[in-house]
């Protein structure tokens, strides 16, 4: 599924990533405080090339990746993609 910031910027989701039980593990110890699972949360929902995209869309003009915006466009990609899984039609 593809994912998208409010500046536009679309990314792909890996669909099965998202529904996982290790996903889900990763994500539960990064809200207990391990913040370096981050990255890893990143590579599993977006996969390496994913990833590389989306620091070349942060990068500044200084060809620095700050923390805080990977960390903020993370964050609008979970809620762009709980809204695009909320908005899909259930099964019948």
């Amino acid at each position: 599924m593809k994912a998208k910031l409010k500046d536009g910027f679309e990314v792909e989701i890996l669909d099965a990533v998202i529904g996982s039980w290790d996903f889900l593990e990763v994500l539960s110890d990064i809200d207990e405080g391990e913040m370096g699972l981050l990255v890893k949360a990143a590579r599993m929902m977006l996969g390496k090339e994913g990833v590389k995209a989306l620091k070349e869309h942060i990068r500044d003009a200084d060809g620095k990746v700050a923390t805080d915006a990977m960390v903020d466009a993370l964050q609008e990609i979970m809620e762009s993609a709980n809204e695009l899984k909320n908005s899909e039609p259930s099964p019948a």
